[in-house]
């Protein structure tokens, strides 16, 4: 008999953790200590993840100290969409329990970093509190379901959020142990199940949940500002040849990727079929059960549902929810041509006669710079005068809507006050970029990417500028390695950590998120990344068609074309030291 791989030791961990509880009773009572390492596993489910200061890492390791540890805890906010009341609570928590700051993520919900682990159980018990959960925020589960945010005045937007939260609400998990470690076993808000619960059941995940996470997101057609490819499960609503609403499934989507797993790569989602609008939930559990009973528990770095269609094929994997669901799923319809990825920044009408306005945030971290911008400030005040509805977007802006028309001009002033940016004023390479928080909190980061963005632009800036290409728009994305939570395999320009100091350059995705970049190249020192581009610009400046944009023309010329051009970076004795210095840090 063929030997069978054993499954992962976290499979094991979520199988006898008694669905999700394990001992993080007894360990949140010990607050001088880290978490163990089931506990950290079992701790992503509630929305929080263990970390430590990277940038203390390696000096405290020389001394054979304790690392610095805390936590990174994330909301799951359907569809991003908060009411005001919500927003100034999860402001009030980042002062009084976090580090002044609040992060929107790519998925629309808000992270809190450097939170102590003295401090979880408040904070957590807190957001219930203000109807605000944590619970499949992370973990091997369906995570916060995405929607295009914008409530445009010609667009069925709030069917997409209402949408987007009948999914979020059928695929969390249903185990009591969030609710017994955090609001004192009552069930808040986040327990919107509409049936009694048994805590030792999971009609739908089971004992061992999924094999690894599980995005689903529904963009609005012709705007793919969600990136729609890169789900699990992507949901585009369009009317079928007979004119019946429904939506076309898109299956298989995912970024993540390691650079010492050339088995790994990113891949789009891909079509799996068409479902009338009340068959979406029963269809959407099927193709979770399928990955559910046949995702790869052997090995994480293939446990993705994009792995599971590759190596079945996309007509057994159909068979397969057919099978699950007891019916044929008919064939996809085509869905529009998709017209970018609007940003939804500026003033908007909406459908009631109000306005929202979309405002920038860098890389989605709201705060306050001391003798800069001050922009919690700025949207605590507003929301709270206001009270305007606050929309999370997937390229971590933020959006304040229901403004009366009255209030349009005070709304800008407040923002100006505070030295805010709006969006008239912001150069096209900043309005576009998206970075992923990396060191020092992330664990998985290999190199910096939200802290070295603004230098980095301000080199291609440069670039651009002696080109003679000022001005121009280019969509750039930047990671600290390559899981790409901030999507740099479907950017026009993707930056990717590969050491400390290191980074792999990708060209020619497309401005509407439906091409993969592909790798221009590795090893690139952070210094050199505008002036190892600055040949592609030049050419991009003579050799594009009309109004061509910089990923388009890189994709038609072909990266091995473009990789003769490029200029290599420097190898010089300073970077061995640098590729030592990396090591270390690695290995503490």
């Amino acid at each position: 008999m063929p030997e069978v791989a054993a499954p992962t030791p976290v499979e094991g961990v979520k199988e006898e953790s008694r669905h999700l509880r394990g001992t993080l009773f007894d360990e949140l009572a010990e607050p001088g200590t880290p978490f163990s390492t089931p506990a950290t596993h079992l701790l992503k489910f509630h929305g929080i993840y263990q970390q430590d200061d990277r940038d203390a890492r390696r000096d405290l390791a020389r001394k054979k100290q304790e690392l610095a540890y805390s936590c990174m805890v994330r909301t799951s906010v359907p569809g991003g969409s908060l009411r005001a009341d919500e927003y100034l609570a999860l402001d009030r928590a980042a002062g009084a329990l976090g580090d002044g700051t609040l992060r929107v993520t790519t998925r629309q919900g808000i992270q809190f970093h450097f939170i102590s682990k003295t401090k979880l159980r408040d904070l957590v018990h807190d957001l219930n509190e203000s109807l605000i959960t944590t619970l499949g925020a992370c973990g091997d589960v369906v995570r916060n379901v995405t929607c295009c945010p914008a409530p445009i005045a010609d667009r069925r937007q709030q069917h997409l959020l209402e949408t987007a939260r009948a999914i979020a609400q059928r695929f969390r998990p249903r185990t009591n142990a969030y609710f017994e470690l955090w609001v004192d076993g009552e069930q808040a808000v986040t327990a919107e199940l509409p049936f009694p619960v048994d805590p030792g059941e999971e009609p739908l995940y089971g004992e061992t949940y999924l094999p690894r996470k599980f995005k689903i997101g529904i963009a609005w057609p012709g705007d793919n500002c969600i990136d729609v490819y890169t789900q699990d499960l992507g949901i585009v609503p369009v009317n079928d040849a007979e004119g019946n609403p429904g939506y076309t499934l898109l299956v298989g989507g995912g970024l993540g990727m390691g650079h010492a797993d050339p088995g790994t790569y990113p891949r789009l989602a891909t079509p799996l079929g068409w479902v009338p609008v009340d068959e979406l939930g029963a269809v959407a559990e099927a193709i979770v059960a399928v990955q559910r009973d046949f995702g790869d528990r052997t090995d994480r770095k293939f446990a993705r549902l994009k792995y599971l269609i590759d190596r079945r094929g996309e007509d057994w994997f159909r068979a397969a929810v057919e099978g699950k669901l007891g019916r044929l799923i008919a064939p996809a319809v085509a869905v529009p041509p998709w017209l970018g990825t609007d940003d939804h920044l500026g003033w908007h009408a909406q459908p009631d006669g109000r306005w929202f306005l979309g405002v920038h945030v860098d890389s989605g971290r709201v705060r306050d710079v001391e003798g800069g911008s001050r922009l919690r400030s700025a949207l605590r005040t507003i929301v709270y005068r206001y009270q305007t509805g606050v929309q999370l977007t997937a390229l971590q802006d933020v959006l304040l809507t229901d403004v009366r028309p009255e209030d349009r001009a005070a709304v800008e002033t407040i923002l100006r006050e505070h030295e805010v940016t709006l969006s008239d004023d912001l150069a096209p390479l900043r309005r576009h970029a998206l970075a992923c928080p990396a060191l020092p909190t992330c664990g998985q980061a290999l190199g910096e990417a939200e802290r070295v963005l603004p230098s980095v632009l301000a080199g291609l800036d440069a670039e651009l500028e002696a080109a003679g290409l000022g001005g121009q728009s280019l969509h750039v994305r930047m990671t600290g390695c390559p899981n790409g939570c901030a999507r740099p395999y479907t950017a026009e320009l993707g930056i990717v950590g590969r050491t400390k100091t290191k980074y792999d350059i990708w060209v020619g995705g497309a401005v509407d998120g439906s091409r993969l970049a592909e790798v221009l190249v590795t090893d690139v020192p952070l210094t050199e990344v505008p002036g190892v581009l600055r040949p592609l610009l030049d050419q991009w400046k003579l050799e594009h068609l009309d109004a061509e944009s910089f990923g388009d023309w890189a994709a038609r010329v072909g990266v091995p074309v473009l990789a003769h051009s490029v200029r290599r970076p420097t190898r010089t004795r300073a970077s061995a030291k640098a590729k030592a210095d990396d090591e270390a840090d690695l290995a503490s």
